[in-house]
């Protein structure tokens, strides 16, 4: 979540599917330092708990489900931008370098490493 905090923050200000983590994050905090960030005072009991991983099973579901349709949306404003087109012929290795130098590209701009 905090690669993408943005994204996932989007999730959690949703409130048709924000909730889904709740169970997820209850599970996750339940022995932090900070008792504020605990979601129970006590202990969580085995019935609980249970009813937690199922939630969070549900949970998942519903948070791939919300981000396909954002990958979906991202794909498609991917293919309406177009193509990429390169403006020159691509130069191969073993092609002379476009520089003017007279090595090969590969030994001279292509050369990856810097010496």
């Amino acid at each position: 979540m905090e690669m993408r905090r943005e994204s996932w923050s989007a999730l959690m200000d949703d409130d048709e599917r924000g909730g889904s983590l709740i169970p997820i994050l209850a599970l996750a905090h339940e022995h932090h330092p900070d008792p504020e960030m605990r979601p129970y005072q006590g202990p969580i009991s085995a019935e609980m708990r249970e009813r937690l991983i199922a939630g969070a099973a549900a949970g998942v579901m519903a948070i791939y489900s919300y981000f396909e349709a954002k990958r979906a949306m991202d794909a498609r404003a991917r293919a309406a931008a177009g193509t990429f087109r390169r403006a020159a012929p691509k130069v191969g290795r073993n092609d002379p370098c476009r520089c003017g130098s007279g090595k090969k590209f590969k030994h001279c701009c292509g050369n990856a490493t810097l010496h």
